[in-house]
């Protein structure tokens, strides 16, 4: 009989505030200290982050795992600022409806 593993793949299931933690280190714009040390302890001990001189960055599962995330509206649209413009004017012409 063998014993499940305690230590979760990377493929196991994130909490939302875990995938926000995750990609807070992908974006690499976050201070350590503002981002959820009990989040940042669980991705490093599942494989998806390690530790660098410059803080917390993804490991080869952590890209993966990153890409493989929903990504928003505007993550899926074109960045420039008029896009961006347009998509904002339509929703709130939207609301107005």
């Amino acid at each position: 009989m063998t014993r499940p593993s305690a230590t979760p793949s990377a493929n196991a299931p994130l909490s939302a505030p875990q995938e926000v933690t995750l990609r807070r280190v992908a974006f690499g714009q976050s201070d350590v200290r503002a981002m959820r040390t009990h989040d940042l302890a669980e991705l490093k001990r599942r494989g998806l982050i390690e530790e660098s001189k410059d803080g917390p960055v993804l490991t080869r599962a952590g890209q993966q795992r990153f890409k493989a995330l929903p990504k928003t509206s505007i993550q899926n649209e074109s960045r420039s600022f008029e896009d961006m413009m347009v998509q904002l004017t339509t929703m709130l012409d939207s609301t107005k409806r």
